[in-house]
Protein backbone atom coordinates (compact mmCIF):
# COMPACT_ATOMS: atom_id res chain seq x y z
CA UNK A 1 0.00 0.00 0.00
CA UNK A 2 2.82 2.43 0.79
CA UNK A 3 4.61 1.89 -2.53
CA UNK A 4 1.31 1.98 -4.44
CA UNK A 5 0.39 5.34 -2.88
CA UNK A 6 3.85 6.79 -3.59
CA UNK A 7 3.73 5.62 -7.22
CA UNK A 8 0.31 7.21 -7.69
CA UNK A 9 1.60 10.46 -6.20
CA UNK A 10 4.55 10.45 -8.62
CA UNK A 11 2.09 10.64 -11.53
CA UNK A 12 0.44 13.69 -9.90
CA UNK A 13 3.79 15.41 -9.33
CA UNK A 14 5.09 14.61 -12.81
CA UNK A 15 1.99 16.19 -14.36
CA UNK A 16 2.50 19.44 -12.41
CA UNK A 17 4.52 22.02 -14.36
CA UNK A 18 5.42 23.79 -11.10
CA UNK A 19 7.12 20.70 -9.63
CA UNK A 20 10.69 19.77 -10.55
CA UNK A 21 10.93 16.00 -10.29
CA UNK A 22 13.07 13.43 -12.07
CA UNK A 23 11.84 11.60 -15.15
CA UNK A 24 12.43 7.85 -15.49
CA UNK A 25 16.12 7.24 -15.99
CA UNK A 26 17.05 10.43 -14.10
CA UNK A 27 17.51 11.40 -10.46
CA UNK A 28 18.20 14.42 -8.30
CA UNK A 29 21.92 14.57 -7.47
CA UNK A 30 23.69 16.94 -5.07
CA UNK A 31 26.99 18.66 -5.82
CA UNK A 32 29.23 21.17 -4.04
CA UNK A 33 32.05 22.06 -6.44
CA UNK A 34 32.26 23.21 -10.05
CA UNK A 35 35.39 22.43 -12.09
CA UNK A 36 35.75 24.94 -14.93
CA UNK A 37 37.67 23.51 -17.91
CA UNK A 38 39.14 24.98 -21.04
CA UNK A 39 38.26 23.31 -24.36
CA UNK A 40 41.76 21.78 -24.29
CA UNK A 41 40.87 19.98 -21.04
CA UNK A 42 42.92 22.10 -18.65
CA UNK A 43 41.54 22.97 -15.20
CA UNK A 44 40.88 26.72 -15.24
CA UNK A 45 39.27 27.07 -11.82
CA UNK A 46 37.58 25.06 -9.04
CA UNK A 47 34.68 26.79 -7.28
CA UNK A 48 32.97 25.94 -3.99
CA UNK A 49 29.32 26.73 -4.71
CA UNK A 50 28.18 26.95 -1.09
CA UNK A 51 31.11 28.77 0.55
CA UNK A 52 30.03 31.75 2.65
CA UNK A 53 26.31 31.05 2.25
CA UNK A 54 23.89 30.79 5.18
CA UNK A 55 22.31 27.40 5.86
CA UNK A 56 24.71 26.01 3.25
CA UNK A 57 23.33 22.94 1.57
CA UNK A 58 24.70 21.22 -1.53
CA UNK A 59 23.23 22.41 -4.80
CA UNK A 60 21.33 19.84 -6.81
CA UNK A 61 20.40 19.07 -10.39
CA UNK A 62 18.42 16.46 -12.30
CA UNK A 63 20.89 14.03 -13.93
CA UNK A 64 20.77 10.49 -15.34
CA UNK A 65 20.93 7.76 -12.71
CA UNK A 66 24.31 7.50 -11.02
CA UNK A 67 26.62 4.63 -11.96
CA UNK A 68 28.30 4.57 -8.55
CA UNK A 69 28.29 1.40 -6.48
CA UNK A 70 29.40 0.25 -3.05
CA UNK A 71 32.69 -0.92 -4.62
CA UNK A 72 35.04 1.34 -6.57
CA UNK A 73 32.87 2.69 -9.36
CA UNK A 74 32.63 6.13 -10.92
CA UNK A 75 29.80 8.09 -12.51
CA UNK A 76 30.15 10.45 -15.53
CA UNK A 77 30.81 14.19 -15.12
CA UNK A 78 29.67 14.21 -11.49
CA UNK A 79 31.71 12.55 -8.76
CA UNK A 80 33.78 13.37 -5.69
CA UNK A 81 37.35 14.68 -5.71
CA UNK A 82 38.88 11.23 -5.26
CA UNK A 83 37.46 10.12 -8.61
CA UNK A 84 37.88 13.45 -10.44
CA UNK A 85 41.35 14.49 -9.24
CA UNK A 86 42.76 11.40 -7.50
CA UNK A 87 42.67 13.06 -4.06
CA UNK A 88 43.29 10.46 -1.37
CA UNK A 89 40.32 9.27 0.67
CA UNK A 90 40.51 7.84 4.21
CA UNK A 91 41.43 4.43 2.74
CA UNK A 92 44.18 5.74 0.48
CA UNK A 93 42.38 4.79 -2.73
CA UNK A 94 42.62 8.11 -4.53
CA UNK A 95 44.73 6.79 -7.44
CA UNK A 96 42.55 3.68 -7.80
CA UNK A 97 39.39 5.76 -7.95
CA UNK A 98 40.85 8.24 -10.43
CA UNK A 99 41.91 5.43 -12.75
CA UNK A 100 38.37 3.99 -12.57
CA UNK A 101 36.90 7.38 -13.48
CA UNK A 102 39.45 7.87 -16.27
CA UNK A 103 38.66 4.46 -17.79
CA UNK A 104 34.92 5.22 -17.68
CA UNK A 105 35.19 8.64 -19.32
CA UNK A 106 37.65 7.46 -21.99
CA UNK A 107 35.29 4.62 -22.90
CA UNK A 108 32.01 6.58 -22.84
CA UNK A 109 33.26 9.64 -24.72
CA UNK A 110 35.48 7.85 -27.23
CA UNK A 111 33.33 9.00 -30.15
CA UNK A 112 31.87 12.17 -28.67
CA UNK A 113 31.42 15.21 -30.89
CA UNK A 114 30.29 17.82 -28.33
CA UNK A 115 32.78 20.42 -27.08
CA UNK A 116 32.03 19.39 -23.50
CA UNK A 117 32.50 15.67 -24.12
CA UNK A 118 35.83 16.30 -25.87
CA UNK A 119 36.96 18.63 -23.06
CA UNK A 120 36.27 16.12 -20.27
CA UNK A 121 38.01 13.37 -22.21
CA UNK A 122 41.06 15.60 -22.72
CA UNK A 123 40.99 16.47 -19.01
CA UNK A 124 41.32 12.83 -17.97
CA UNK A 125 44.02 12.26 -20.61
CA UNK A 126 46.11 15.12 -19.24
CA UNK A 127 45.47 15.03 -15.49
CA UNK A 128 48.19 13.48 -13.35
CA UNK A 129 47.01 12.65 -9.78
CA UNK A 130 50.62 12.89 -8.60
CA UNK A 131 50.46 16.65 -9.27
CA UNK A 132 47.30 17.11 -7.19
CA UNK A 133 49.10 17.92 -3.88
CA UNK A 134 50.78 20.84 -5.68
CA UNK A 135 47.58 22.33 -7.10
CA UNK A 136 46.55 25.13 -4.73
CA UNK A 137 43.11 25.48 -6.36
CA UNK A 138 42.38 21.94 -5.09
CA UNK A 139 44.37 21.67 -1.85
CA UNK A 140 42.60 24.70 -0.33
CA UNK A 141 39.41 22.64 -0.19
CA UNK A 142 40.88 19.47 1.29
CA UNK A 143 40.01 18.38 4.83
CA UNK A 144 43.18 17.30 6.68
CA UNK A 145 44.66 16.41 3.33
CA UNK A 146 41.78 14.12 2.32
CA UNK A 147 38.97 14.45 -0.18
CA UNK A 148 36.16 16.64 1.23
CA UNK A 149 32.52 15.53 1.00
CA UNK A 150 30.53 16.66 -2.02
CA UNK A 151 30.49 16.01 -5.75
CA UNK A 152 32.27 17.95 -8.48
CA UNK A 153 30.49 18.93 -11.72
CA UNK A 154 31.93 20.51 -14.89
CA UNK A 155 31.38 23.46 -17.21
CA UNK A 156 33.49 25.25 -19.80
CA UNK A 157 35.14 28.65 -19.37
CA UNK A 158 32.70 31.48 -20.16
CA UNK A 159 29.79 29.03 -20.44
CA UNK A 160 26.81 28.61 -18.09
CA UNK A 161 25.62 25.16 -19.17
CA UNK A 162 26.88 22.26 -17.08
CA UNK A 163 28.15 19.09 -18.70
CA UNK A 164 25.34 17.03 -17.11
CA UNK A 165 22.82 19.20 -18.99
CA UNK A 166 24.40 18.60 -22.42
CA UNK A 167 22.04 16.46 -24.51
CA UNK A 168 24.75 14.26 -26.05
CA UNK A 169 26.38 13.54 -22.66
CA UNK A 170 23.00 12.69 -21.10
CA UNK A 171 22.15 10.35 -23.98
CA UNK A 172 25.51 8.53 -23.68
CA UNK A 173 25.04 8.30 -19.92
CA UNK A 174 21.48 6.94 -20.19
CA UNK A 175 22.46 4.44 -22.90
CA UNK A 176 25.19 3.03 -20.67
CA UNK A 177 22.77 2.84 -17.73
CA UNK A 178 20.30 0.92 -19.89
CA UNK A 179 23.03 -1.47 -21.04
CA UNK A 180 24.13 -2.13 -17.46
CA UNK A 181 20.53 -2.54 -16.33
CA UNK A 182 19.89 -5.20 -18.99
CA UNK A 183 23.07 -7.00 -17.92
CA UNK A 184 22.43 -6.79 -14.17
CA UNK A 185 18.67 -7.32 -14.13
CA UNK A 186 17.66 -10.24 -16.28
CA UNK A 187 14.74 -11.27 -14.09
CA UNK A 188 11.37 -10.53 -15.67
CA UNK A 189 8.18 -11.18 -13.70
CA UNK A 190 4.83 -9.68 -12.80
CA UNK A 191 5.28 -6.48 -10.80
CA UNK A 192 3.43 -6.58 -7.47
CA UNK A 193 2.68 -2.85 -7.79
CA UNK A 194 1.53 -2.37 -11.37
CA UNK A 195 0.57 -5.93 -12.23
CA UNK A 196 2.47 -5.64 -15.52
CA UNK A 197 5.15 -8.07 -16.64
CA UNK A 198 8.40 -6.14 -16.49
CA UNK A 199 12.06 -6.21 -15.44
CA UNK A 200 12.25 -6.50 -11.66
CA UNK A 201 14.59 -4.13 -9.82
CA UNK A 202 17.53 -5.93 -8.24
CA UNK A 203 18.51 -2.96 -6.07
CA UNK A 204 16.29 -0.14 -4.81
CA UNK A 205 17.56 3.43 -4.76
CA UNK A 206 18.82 4.57 -1.38
CA UNK A 207 17.07 7.44 0.37
CA UNK A 208 18.59 10.39 2.22
CA UNK A 209 16.98 12.75 4.71
CA UNK A 210 15.72 10.21 7.27
CA UNK A 211 16.80 11.38 10.73
CA UNK A 212 19.49 9.13 12.18
CA UNK A 213 19.95 7.05 9.01
CA UNK A 214 23.28 6.62 7.28
CA UNK A 215 24.51 9.80 5.59
CA UNK A 216 25.17 7.86 2.39
CA UNK A 217 21.53 6.78 2.25
CA UNK A 218 19.37 3.83 3.26
CA UNK A 219 16.89 1.62 1.42
CA UNK A 220 13.23 1.10 2.19
CA UNK A 221 13.30 -2.27 0.40
CA UNK A 222 16.50 -4.25 0.85
CA UNK A 223 17.52 -7.92 0.89
CA UNK A 224 21.22 -8.16 1.67
CA UNK A 225 21.62 -11.54 3.36
CA UNK A 226 21.02 -15.05 1.92
CA UNK A 227 18.70 -15.74 4.88
CA UNK A 228 16.36 -13.01 3.59
CA UNK A 229 16.09 -14.47 0.11
CA UNK A 230 13.67 -17.07 -1.29
CA UNK A 231 13.42 -19.27 -4.39
CA UNK A 232 17.06 -18.52 -5.32
CA UNK A 233 16.16 -14.93 -6.18
CA UNK A 234 19.00 -12.50 -5.43
CA UNK A 235 18.51 -9.32 -3.36
CA UNK A 236 15.42 -7.22 -4.17
CA UNK A 237 14.20 -9.58 -6.88
CA UNK A 238 12.40 -11.08 -3.88
CA UNK A 239 10.23 -7.95 -3.64
CA UNK A 240 9.09 -8.24 -7.30
CA UNK A 241 8.90 -4.47 -7.80
CA UNK A 242 9.56 -3.39 -11.38
CA UNK A 243 12.30 -0.95 -12.30
CA UNK A 244 9.67 1.67 -13.20
CA UNK A 245 7.67 1.25 -9.96
CA UNK A 246 10.90 1.33 -7.94
CA UNK A 247 11.92 4.55 -9.67
CA UNK A 248 8.54 6.16 -9.06
CA UNK A 249 8.22 5.38 -5.37
CA UNK A 250 11.85 6.20 -4.46
CA UNK A 251 11.76 9.45 -6.46
CA UNK A 252 8.51 10.52 -4.79
CA UNK A 253 9.69 9.61 -1.31
CA UNK A 254 12.98 11.46 -1.82
CA UNK A 255 11.03 14.48 -3.07
CA UNK A 256 8.94 14.46 0.12
CA UNK A 257 12.02 13.99 2.30
CA UNK A 258 13.71 16.96 0.61
CA UNK A 259 10.65 19.16 1.01
CA UNK A 260 10.31 21.60 3.89
CA UNK A 261 6.54 21.56 3.39
CA UNK A 262 5.96 17.81 3.50
CA UNK A 263 8.27 16.70 6.30
CA UNK A 264 8.51 17.10 10.05
CA UNK A 265 10.24 15.30 12.89
CA UNK A 266 8.21 13.64 15.64
CA UNK A 267 10.68 12.52 18.29
CA UNK A 268 13.26 10.37 16.50
CA UNK A 269 10.90 9.62 13.62
CA UNK A 270 10.85 11.37 10.25
CA UNK A 271 7.27 11.98 9.13
CA UNK A 272 6.26 12.75 5.53
CA UNK A 273 2.73 13.42 4.32
CA UNK A 274 0.90 14.12 1.08
CA UNK A 275 -2.55 14.41 -0.45
CA UNK A 276 -3.59 12.62 -3.63
CA UNK A 277 -4.71 15.77 -5.42
CA UNK A 278 -3.05 18.18 -7.86
CA UNK A 279 -4.64 21.03 -5.87
CA UNK A 280 -2.00 21.94 -3.25
CA UNK A 281 -4.62 23.45 -0.94
CA UNK A 282 -5.50 20.00 0.40
CA UNK A 283 -1.86 19.32 1.25
CA UNK A 284 -1.37 22.77 2.79
CA UNK A 285 -4.31 22.25 5.14
CA UNK A 286 -2.85 18.98 6.33
CA UNK A 287 0.57 20.58 6.65
CA UNK A 288 -0.72 23.45 8.78
CA UNK A 289 -2.62 21.03 11.02
CA UNK A 290 0.42 18.79 11.54
CA UNK A 291 2.98 21.55 11.97
CA UNK A 292 0.83 23.04 14.69
CA UNK A 293 1.06 26.58 13.31
CA UNK A 294 4.81 26.82 13.92
CA UNK A 295 5.38 30.55 13.42
CA UNK A 296 9.10 30.09 12.75
CA UNK A 297 8.36 27.48 10.08
CA UNK A 298 5.42 29.46 8.80
CA UNK A 299 7.56 32.54 8.15
CA UNK A 300 10.44 30.68 6.50
CA UNK A 301 11.08 30.74 2.76
CA UNK A 302 10.14 27.04 2.53
CA UNK A 303 6.72 27.41 4.10
CA UNK A 304 4.24 30.00 2.89
CA UNK A 305 0.65 29.58 4.03
CA UNK A 306 -1.81 31.18 1.67
CA UNK A 307 -4.38 33.43 3.37
CA UNK A 308 -7.28 31.43 1.96
CA UNK A 309 -5.72 28.21 3.24
CA UNK A 310 -5.28 29.81 6.65
CA UNK A 311 -8.98 30.66 6.69
CA UNK A 312 -9.82 27.08 5.70
CA UNK A 313 -7.71 25.77 8.59
CA UNK A 314 -9.47 28.08 11.04
CA UNK A 315 -12.81 26.76 9.77
CA UNK A 316 -11.61 23.18 10.29
CA UNK A 317 -10.43 23.90 13.84
CA UNK A 318 -13.81 25.44 14.57
CA UNK A 319 -16.11 22.95 12.83
CA UNK A 320 -13.99 19.89 12.10
CA UNK A 321 -14.41 18.32 8.66
CA UNK A 322 -17.56 20.38 8.12
CA UNK A 323 -15.28 23.39 7.82
CA UNK A 324 -13.88 21.99 4.57
CA UNK A 325 -17.19 22.69 2.88
CA UNK A 326 -16.64 26.42 3.42
CA UNK A 327 -14.39 26.30 0.35
CA UNK A 328 -16.18 24.71 -2.63
CA UNK A 329 -12.81 23.99 -4.29
CA UNK A 330 -11.86 21.53 -1.56
CA UNK A 331 -12.75 17.86 -1.76
CA UNK A 332 -13.16 16.30 1.72
CA UNK A 333 -12.85 12.83 0.14
CA UNK A 334 -9.29 13.40 -1.16
CA UNK A 335 -6.99 10.71 0.23
CA UNK A 336 -4.45 11.94 2.77
CA UNK A 337 -1.36 9.95 3.74
CA UNK A 338 1.09 10.14 6.65
CA UNK A 339 4.21 7.95 6.68
CA UNK A 340 6.52 7.67 9.68
CA UNK A 341 10.08 6.48 9.02
CA UNK A 342 12.95 5.56 11.33
CA UNK A 343 16.54 4.39 10.75
CA UNK A 344 17.37 0.69 11.07
CA UNK A 345 21.04 -0.06 10.34
CA UNK A 346 21.40 0.35 6.55
CA UNK A 347 17.65 0.32 6.01
CA UNK A 348 14.69 2.61 6.61
CA UNK A 349 11.95 1.07 8.75
CA UNK A 350 8.28 2.07 8.73
CA UNK A 351 7.00 3.23 12.13
CA UNK A 352 3.45 3.87 10.94
CA UNK A 353 1.46 4.43 7.77
CA UNK A 354 -1.85 6.24 7.92
CA UNK A 355 -4.29 6.78 5.09
CA UNK A 356 -7.77 8.24 5.18
CA UNK A 357 -9.90 10.94 3.64
CA UNK A 358 -8.85 14.53 4.29
CA UNK A 359 -12.10 14.97 6.24
CA UNK A 360 -11.30 12.12 8.63
CA UNK A 361 -7.73 13.33 9.03
CA UNK A 362 -8.91 16.85 9.94
CA UNK A 363 -11.37 15.45 12.49
CA UNK A 364 -8.61 13.41 14.16
CA UNK A 365 -6.23 16.37 14.37
CA UNK A 366 -9.00 18.66 15.62
CA UNK A 367 -9.79 16.12 18.34
CA UNK A 368 -6.13 16.17 19.40
CA UNK A 369 -6.09 19.97 19.62
CA UNK A 370 -9.31 19.96 21.63
CA UNK A 371 -7.89 17.42 24.07
CA UNK A 372 -4.64 19.36 24.54
CA UNK A 373 -6.30 22.76 24.84
CA UNK A 374 -5.55 24.17 28.28
CA UNK A 375 -5.01 27.56 29.88
CA UNK A 376 -1.70 29.13 28.89
CA UNK A 377 0.02 31.26 26.28
CA UNK A 378 -0.02 28.71 23.46
CA UNK A 379 -3.28 28.38 21.51
CA UNK A 380 -2.15 25.02 20.09
CA UNK A 381 0.27 22.38 21.35
CA UNK A 382 2.32 20.78 18.57
CA UNK A 383 2.52 16.99 18.58
CA UNK A 384 6.31 17.12 18.60
CA UNK A 385 6.25 19.41 21.66
CA UNK A 386 4.13 16.87 23.50
CA UNK A 387 6.81 14.22 23.02
CA UNK A 388 9.75 16.42 23.99
CA UNK A 389 7.90 17.37 27.18
CA UNK A 390 9.06 13.98 28.54
CA UNK A 391 12.68 15.20 28.47
CA UNK A 392 14.28 17.17 31.27
CA UNK A 393 14.34 20.91 30.57
CA UNK A 394 17.80 21.02 32.14
CA UNK A 395 19.26 18.32 29.92
CA UNK A 396 21.35 19.21 26.87
CA UNK A 397 20.57 15.78 25.41
CA UNK A 398 17.01 15.96 24.09
CA UNK A 399 16.71 12.27 23.22
CA UNK A 400 13.27 10.78 23.74
CA UNK A 401 12.11 7.19 23.97
CA UNK A 402 12.67 5.70 20.52
CA UNK A 403 9.16 4.26 20.29
CA UNK A 404 7.32 7.21 21.82
CA UNK A 405 7.00 9.34 18.67
CA UNK A 406 5.42 6.53 16.67
CA UNK A 407 3.11 5.54 19.53
CA UNK A 408 1.81 9.09 19.99
CA UNK A 409 1.34 9.66 16.26
CA UNK A 410 -0.56 6.40 15.87
CA UNK A 411 -2.86 7.48 18.72
CA UNK A 412 -3.45 10.91 17.19
CA UNK A 413 -4.04 9.66 13.64
CA UNK A 414 -6.09 6.57 14.47
CA UNK A 415 -8.05 7.96 17.42
CA UNK A 416 -6.80 5.18 19.72
CA UNK A 417 -5.66 5.69 23.33
CA UNK A 418 -2.50 7.63 24.06
CA UNK A 419 0.43 5.46 25.19
CA UNK A 420 0.63 5.02 28.96
CA UNK A 421 4.37 5.66 28.80
CA UNK A 422 3.72 9.25 27.68
CA UNK A 423 1.52 9.89 30.72
CA UNK A 424 3.86 8.17 33.18
CA UNK A 425 6.97 9.96 31.91
CA UNK A 426 5.25 13.35 32.06
CA UNK A 427 4.15 12.72 35.67
CA UNK A 428 7.65 11.60 36.65
CA UNK A 429 9.22 14.60 34.95
CA UNK A 430 6.89 17.09 36.67
CA UNK A 431 7.68 15.61 40.09
CA UNK A 432 11.42 15.47 39.38
CA UNK A 433 11.43 19.14 38.36
CA UNK A 434 9.32 20.44 41.23
CA UNK A 435 11.60 23.49 41.49
CA UNK A 436 10.45 24.62 38.01
CA UNK A 437 7.02 25.82 36.87
CA UNK A 438 4.78 23.21 35.25
CA UNK A 439 4.76 23.90 31.52
CA UNK A 440 1.56 24.27 29.53
CA UNK A 441 2.67 21.41 27.27
CA UNK A 442 3.04 18.96 30.18
CA UNK A 443 -0.32 19.96 31.61
CA UNK A 444 -1.83 19.54 28.13
CA UNK A 445 -0.39 16.03 27.84
CA UNK A 446 -1.94 15.02 31.16
CA UNK A 447 -5.29 16.52 30.18
CA UNK A 448 -5.26 14.74 26.80
CA UNK A 449 -4.50 11.37 28.39
CA UNK A 450 -7.23 11.63 31.03
CA UNK A 451 -9.72 12.94 28.46
CA UNK A 452 -9.21 10.18 25.91
CA UNK A 453 -7.99 7.18 27.90
CA UNK A 454 -10.13 7.69 31.03
CA UNK A 455 -13.11 9.29 29.27
CA UNK A 456 -13.11 12.30 31.61
CA UNK A 457 -14.51 15.72 30.78
CA UNK A 458 -11.80 18.23 31.67
CA UNK A 459 -12.21 21.92 30.98
CA UNK A 460 -9.31 23.99 29.63
CA UNK A 461 -9.71 26.43 32.52
CA UNK A 462 -10.17 25.92 36.26
CA UNK A 463 -13.29 23.88 37.07
CA UNK A 464 -14.52 24.61 40.59
CA UNK A 465 -17.35 22.12 40.11
CA UNK A 466 -14.84 19.26 39.84
CA UNK A 467 -14.95 17.55 43.24
CA UNK A 468 -12.40 14.83 42.51
CA UNK A 469 -10.25 14.68 45.65
CA UNK A 470 -6.94 14.56 43.76
CA UNK A 471 -7.92 17.54 41.60
CA UNK A 472 -9.05 19.55 44.63
CA UNK A 473 -5.86 18.68 46.52
CA UNK A 474 -3.85 20.07 43.60
CA UNK A 475 -5.88 23.27 43.76
CA UNK A 476 -5.33 23.40 47.53
CA UNK A 477 -1.57 23.07 47.11
CA UNK A 478 -1.56 25.98 44.64
CA UNK A 479 -3.45 28.18 47.12
CA UNK A 480 -1.11 27.19 49.96
CA UNK A 481 1.86 28.15 47.80
CA UNK A 482 0.28 31.49 46.92
CA UNK A 483 -0.39 32.20 50.60
CA UNK A 484 3.30 31.63 51.28
CA UNK A 485 4.26 34.03 48.48
CA UNK A 486 1.84 36.68 49.77
CA UNK A 487 3.36 36.43 53.25
CA UNK A 488 6.75 37.80 52.23
CA UNK A 489 7.99 40.84 50.38
CA UNK A 490 10.19 40.18 47.39
CA UNK A 491 11.11 36.83 45.88
CA UNK A 492 11.31 33.64 47.91
CA UNK A 493 14.46 31.56 47.70
CA UNK A 494 12.28 28.45 47.76
CA UNK A 495 8.57 27.73 48.07
CA UNK A 496 6.69 24.76 49.48
CA UNK A 497 6.51 23.45 45.91
CA UNK A 498 10.28 23.02 45.75
CA UNK A 499 10.29 20.87 48.88
CA UNK A 500 6.90 19.22 49.17
CA UNK A 501 5.29 18.97 45.71
CA UNK A 502 6.42 15.46 44.77
CA UNK A 503 5.38 14.06 48.18
CA UNK A 504 2.07 15.94 48.18
CA UNK A 505 1.31 14.56 44.73
CA UNK A 506 2.09 10.93 45.64
CA UNK A 507 1.34 10.76 49.39
CA UNK A 508 -0.95 13.64 50.44
CA UNK A 509 -1.48 12.37 54.01
CA UNK A 510 2.27 12.58 54.58
CA UNK A 511 2.64 16.31 54.02
CA UNK A 512 -0.71 18.13 53.91
CA UNK A 513 -1.12 18.37 57.73
CA UNK A 514 2.31 20.06 57.85
CA UNK A 515 1.42 22.35 54.96
CA UNK A 516 -1.82 23.46 56.63
CA UNK A 517 0.06 24.34 59.82
CA UNK A 518 2.56 26.32 57.79
CA UNK A 519 -0.28 28.14 56.03
CA UNK A 520 -1.55 29.49 59.34
CA UNK A 521 1.89 30.86 60.04
CA UNK A 522 2.06 32.38 56.54
CA UNK A 523 -1.42 33.91 56.86
CA UNK A 524 -0.42 35.53 60.14
CA UNK A 525 2.52 37.22 58.40
CA UNK A 526 0.32 38.94 55.80
CA UNK A 527 0.28 42.61 56.78
CA UNK A 528 -2.79 44.70 57.63
CA UNK A 529 -2.46 46.60 54.38
CA UNK A 530 -3.30 43.29 52.62
CA UNK A 531 -6.14 42.30 54.93
CA UNK A 532 -8.56 41.98 52.03
CA UNK A 533 -6.22 39.60 50.22
CA UNK A 534 -5.80 37.57 53.40
CA UNK A 535 -9.59 37.12 53.66
CA UNK A 536 -9.77 36.00 50.01
CA UNK A 537 -6.99 33.42 50.49
CA UNK A 538 -8.64 32.04 53.63
CA UNK A 539 -11.94 31.73 51.74
CA UNK A 540 -10.27 30.00 48.78
CA UNK A 541 -8.49 27.56 51.10
CA UNK A 542 -11.67 26.84 53.05
CA UNK A 543 -13.64 26.15 49.86
CA UNK A 544 -11.05 23.68 48.65
CA UNK A 545 -10.74 21.86 51.96
CA UNK A 546 -14.52 21.64 52.17
CA UNK A 547 -14.66 19.97 48.75
CA UNK A 548 -12.26 17.17 49.72
CA UNK A 549 -14.18 13.95 50.30
CA UNK A 550 -13.65 12.11 53.61
CA UNK A 551 -12.23 13.24 56.89
CA UNK A 552 -8.59 12.52 56.12
CA UNK A 553 -6.17 12.95 53.26
CA UNK A 554 -5.46 9.89 51.08
CA UNK A 555 -2.30 8.04 52.05
CA UNK A 556 -1.27 7.34 48.44
CA UNK A 557 -2.43 8.28 44.94
CA UNK A 558 -2.13 6.20 41.80
CA UNK A 559 -0.71 7.68 38.59
CA UNK A 560 -4.11 8.86 37.31
CA UNK A 561 -4.81 10.73 40.54
CA UNK A 562 -1.32 12.21 40.46
CA UNK A 563 -2.17 13.53 37.00
CA UNK A 564 -5.41 15.02 38.32
CA UNK A 565 -3.48 16.59 41.21
CA UNK A 566 -1.05 18.24 38.78
CA UNK A 567 -3.91 19.51 36.62
CA UNK A 568 -5.67 20.98 39.65
CA UNK A 569 -2.47 22.70 40.73
CA UNK A 570 -1.73 24.02 37.23
CA UNK A 571 -5.23 25.33 36.52
CA UNK A 572 -5.61 26.92 39.95
CA UNK A 573 -2.26 28.65 39.47
CA UNK A 574 -3.36 29.96 36.08
CA UNK A 575 -6.49 31.35 37.70
CA UNK A 576 -4.61 32.92 40.61
CA UNK A 577 -2.08 34.65 38.39
CA UNK A 578 -4.77 35.73 35.95
CA UNK A 579 -6.62 37.46 38.79
CA UNK A 580 -3.37 39.02 39.97
CA UNK A 581 -2.72 40.44 36.48
CA UNK A 582 -6.31 41.70 36.28
CA UNK A 583 -5.87 43.36 39.66
CA UNK A 584 -2.58 44.95 38.59
CA UNK A 585 -4.35 46.32 35.52
CA UNK A 586 -7.14 47.71 37.68
CA UNK A 587 -9.84 45.51 36.12
CA UNK A 588 -10.55 43.33 39.15
CA UNK A 589 -10.21 44.14 42.79
CA UNK A 590 -9.63 41.32 45.23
Amino acid sequence: MIINALCDHYDILAADDQVIISRPGFQKTDYVYTAILTEEGDLFELINNIAGKKNSKPQSAIMPLTMKSSAVGSSPVCDNMSYIFGVDDSKGKGIVKFNAAKALHMKLFENTTSREGIAVRRFFEKWNPADTPNREEITRFLVKGFSPPGNVVFRLVNETTYFHDIEEICEIWRTENARKSNTDSEYVSQCTITGATATIAKLHTQLSGVKGAQATGASLVCFNKPADESYNLPQSHNARVSELAMFKYTTTLQYLLDSGKNKLYIGDDTCVFWASSPDKSHEEIGSAMLFGFDEEKKNSDEYVLDRSVENDVKAVLSQGSKGLYANPKLDPDVRFYVLGLAPNAGRVSVRYFYQSSLAEFCDRIKRYYNETQIAGNKPHIKISSLIYATVSTKSSDKKVNLLLGGAVMRAVLSGSDYPVILFNQIISRVKAEADSPISQTRAAAIKAYLTRNKKEEILPMLNKANTNSAYVLGRTFAILEMIQKNSVEGKLNATIKDKYFASACSNPALVFPTLLKLSQHHLAKIGKEMEGLKVIREKQLSECLGAIEGESFPKAQNMENQGRFILGYYQQNQELYKKKEDNDNGSNKE
